[in-house]
């Protein structure tokens, strides 16, 4: 199971870095759970695969395989294939360039295998122009804008009046349920924010890691690596008395490519071949040509790094985030433990939480999460988690004793509701203000309304667009041209909705939250593929694309249907602990 633990590392580390967290560590049991079964079908699918492919007598040669790592742009420089880069990317996959390679080869294999399947994927120009006419189709309105602040009120109303619209719209003057609460709030960083590591203790971390900082006796390399091994014999035969720049420039006519690697050990060597020559030759003396996974290589050792120690200063904030973060992770789940048995024992969010890295907070708010000064109360979690929290809140008896609840991202928190001021109705003195607002509100959109279906039915009564009714009070504007796949930047998106099922020099009226519009549909134009000839081959593409990825799909499906795989659940479930608490 040696291939799933890794597949679900990587899994879990790029999701975690996706979702902005520093480790799989803070990721829900849940989510670990999920993400490693994912791992473990996709590694049934590309085993499935590969077992066709190498029925099918599929290979992969070693010199296409080299001209793929040769290919990738994050080892080049200059145009050129760099060792440093391609080691270095090595190094941070956390792998050997033995499993990368063997991986890139199995990717090889599984092209050969999938791309006869959906090259032939195309799609018909029947589809793609009925497609391309109703994604691009364009239209354009000539329109009247009349915001609702355009108009005053039209007088002061009496108390009468205002008492009338109040008892009409009771609803609007409801004050919603507030709850005060008491909240506790724990995280890996809120226990790492609580920590100090002294001097005496960073020492004492770097002492007990003495063997990490002890470097090994190194040597610094020039090497060369080239594909075929006749090319590699000239290349050592003349780098016996040739200078290294004229090495690089023969290797270069040679397509290999030429680096040098610093502080070369047996442990960071990309091959078990590399390292035992290294190991064996005189300094400065060139190598005869060894084969390695990427070539034929010849190489000379320029000088002899001797075996040393890093001083503690070097290290000291690298070791100082290390301890914190370690003993944050492991203070972290004893934290949670603590806190679950002060609930326990009845002694509340009061009981002994201090030093365990918890944040309190305390207020009061209502379900949108705003307190009582219509301002978003201070709970200390990104949204989601904040969300979750006032659910949680809103769903709790007065007074039930607090439990310890895990959220989204690694986050744990408690809370009790201290009380509750159910929602309830302000009486027409409490909200005379608001409704006198309200009132004028009301008033200055009535007015609007009045004005713009005026010019809405003369324009239907005269069978006319309204830039002909003769308006002479609001301008008359002319949209840009606008398509369901280029909206107008200025339109109301629900104005523009209507506009594609409007007839020709059909007329319509539309509210939006501070105007009123009416509209005359002036104009359509449907394109075509020779108007737009890249659009239009994009979206072939696209259509073939996903006829190509249904094919796939369904491939999989009749290869996983026919294929017996028997699931280690319990090795399974023995990953999926090793990283849950």
């Amino acid at each position: 199971m040696q291939e799933l633990d890794s597949a679900a590392n990587m899994q879990l580390q790029q999701y975690a870095a996706k979702q902005g967290l520093s480790d799989k560590s803070q990721l829900p049991n849940g989510m670990k759970a999920s993400l490693i079964t994912q791992a473990l079908q996709q590694l049934i699918i590309e085993n499935n695969l590969l077992l066709t492919a190498d029925k099918s007598g599929l290979s992969v040669s070693d010199e296409a395989l080299r001209n793929l790592v040769f290919s990738f742009p994050a080892f080049q420089q200059d145009g050129k294939f760099n060792r440093e880069l391609f080691n270095l990317y090595i190094s941070q996959q956390n792998t050997t360039e033995t499993q990368f390679l063997k991986m890139l080869r199995n990717q090889l294999a599984l092209s050969g295998l999938t791309e006869p399947l959906v090259s032939g994927a195309s799609a018909s120009d029947i589809m793609a122009k009925n497609i391309f006419g109703f994604s691009n189709e364009t239209r354009q309105v000539s329109y009247i804008q009349v915001p609702f602040n355009s108009f005053k009120p039209s007088a002061s109303p009496s108390d009468a009046i205002l008492k009338r619209y109040y008892d009409n719209h009771l609803w609007d003057f409801t004050v919603p349920e507030f709850r005060k609460v008491k909240l506790i709030f724990i995280s890996p960083e809120t226990v790492a924010k609580g920590l100090e590591v002294s001097d005496q203790q960073l020492l004492q971390y770097y002492n007990s890691r003495k063997n990490d900082f002890q470097k090994p006796e190194s040597r610094n390399l020039e090497i060369v690596t080239v594909k075929d091994q006749k090319a590699a014999e000239d290349l050592a035969t003349s780098w016996k008395t040739a200078t290294w720049e004229s090495i690089q420039q023969q290797t270069q006519k040679d397509n290999g490519f030429a680096t040098t690697l610093a502080e070369f050990t047996a442990q960071s060597s990309p091959s078990a071949e590399l390292a035992d020559a290294v190991q064996k030759i005189a300094l400065n003396t060139v190598s005869a040509p060894i084969k390695t996974p990427m070539g034929w290589s010849v190489f000379k050792v320029t000088s002899v790094v001797p075996a040393h120690e890093i001083a503690f200063d070097t290290v000291k904030s690298q070791l100082k985030t290390e301890l914190v973060q370690a003993q944050a992770k492991q203070a972290f789940a004893n934290n949670i433990k603590t806190i679950q048995d002060v609930l326990a024992g009845g002694e509340g969010l009061d009981g002994k939480l201090g030093g365990l890295g918890v944040v309190a907070v305390e207020g009061t708010l209502n379900e949108q999460g705003l307190n009582l000064e219509g301002d978003p109360a201070p709970i200390p979690s990104d949204d989601k988690v904040k969300q979750a929290i006032i659910s949680d809140i809103f769903s709790k008896a007065k007074n039930a004793p607090p439990s310890l609840i895990q959220g989204d991202n690694n986050t744990y928190y408690a809370f009790v509701v201290e009380d509750i001021t159910p929602a309830h109705q302000e009486t027409f003195e409490q909200a005379k203000d608001r409704v006198l607002k309200a009132w004028q509100q009301q008033d200055i959109k009535k007015q609007a309304n009045v004005a713009v279906t005026a010019i809405f039915k003369q324009a239907q009564d005269s069978h006319k667009p309204i830039q002909n009714t003769g308006n002479q009070q609001f301008t008359i504007k002319e949209s840009d041209a606008f398509s369901r796949v280029n909206p107008s930047k200025t339109l109301p998106p629900e104005l523009q909705a209507q506009a594609f099922s409007m007839q020709m020099g059909q007329t319509t009226m539309f509210e939006s939250p501070d105007s009123f519009y009416v509209a005359t549909l002036n104009n359509i134009k449907t394109p075509t593929p020779k108007d737009n000839p890249t659009a239009y081959n994009d979206l072939k593409d696209n259509l073939a694309q996903a006829e190509a990825n249904d094919i796939y799909s369904s491939y999989i499906i009749f290869l996983n249907a026919h294929s017996k795989v028997d699931v280690n659940q319990q090795a399974v479930d023995a990953i999926i602990k090793q990283v849950s608490y």
